[in-house]
C-alpha cells in the first residue's frame, strides 16, 4: 500500500506492510497502525499528531524533520532510529513493552517521558532532559547517559542501567534496590558484604 493523500485522519491501518516506503510530507491525526511493517520508511517532514503505533516493526526508519507529537508507541520494534532528527518543537512521546536498540535520544527535551516494561539496549541519551521522565520495568543494558537530566526520573525494577552520578544530574530520582548500587560503580569504591 502507498499513502498517496496528503492528510490522514481518524483511521487505522492494520498488517501493512510499508517496508522502504517514501512517506514523507504526510500529515496524520488520530491514526492508528497496528502490526504494520515500516522498515527503512522515509517519514521525513511528515506529521503525526495524537498517533498510536501498536505491534509495529519501525527499525531503520528516517525521521529528519518529522514531527511526533503525543505519539504513542506499544509493543513495536524499533531498532537505530535517530529521534534526534525529529522536529523538537512539540515533540512528546510514550512507549511500553517497546524493543529500543542502537536509537538515538541525545540533545532532545524529553520531560516527563514514559519508556515503561521496555528493553532499551545501547541507546544514547546524551544531553537530554529527562526529568520527570519513567523507566520503570525497564532493561537498559549498554544504554549510555551522560550530562543527562534525570532529576525526579523513576527506575522502579528498572535494570541493567550504567548512570553516573558525577555526570548526570540525578537529584531525586528513585531507584529500586538492589540495582542502585550500580550508581556507585563509577566511585571506583568497594563495597563489601
Amino acid at each position: 500500500m502507498d499513502f498517496i493523500e496528503k492528510e490522514y485522519a481518524n483511521v487505522s491501518f492494520a498488517k501493512e506492510n510499508f517496508i522502504e516506503k517514501n512517506v514523507k510530507s504526510k500529515n496524520f491525526s488520530r491514526v492508528t497502525f497496528d502490526a504494520c511493517d515500516f522498515t527503512r520508511t522515509d517519514f521525513t517532514g511528515s506529521r503525526f499528531l495524537e498517533c498510536r503505533f501498536k505491534g509495529c516493526n519501525l527499525s531503520l526508519v528516517k525521521l529528519d524533520g518529522c514531527r511526533l507529537q503525543e505519539v504513542k508507541f506499544e509493543n513495536c520494534k524499533l531498532m537505530g532510529v535517530n529521534f534526534a532528527k525529529c522536529e523538537q518543537m512539540f515533540l512528546s512521546l510514550g512507549f511500553k513493552g517497546c524493543l529500543i536498540d542502537t536509537s538515538n535520544f541525545s540533545d532532545l527535551d524529553l520531560k516527563g517521558i514514559s519508556f515503561l516494561d521496555c528493553i532499551i539496549r545501547e541507546t544514547h541519551f546524551s544531553s537530554t532532559n529527562l526529568m520527570g521522565s519513567d523507566f520503570s520495568g525497564s532493561d537498559l543494558r549498554g544504554s549510555m547517559f551522560h550530562n543527562t537530566n534525570l532529576s525526579k526520573a523513576q527506575f522502579a525494577k528498572a535494570i541493567n542501567y550504567s548512570i553516573s552520578p558525577l555526570t548526570n544530574k540525578l537529584a531525586k530520582a528513585s531507584f529500586s534496590k538492589p540495582e542502585v548500587l550500580s550508581l556507585l560503580d563509577h566511585l571506583g569504591i568497594i563495597i563489601e558484604q
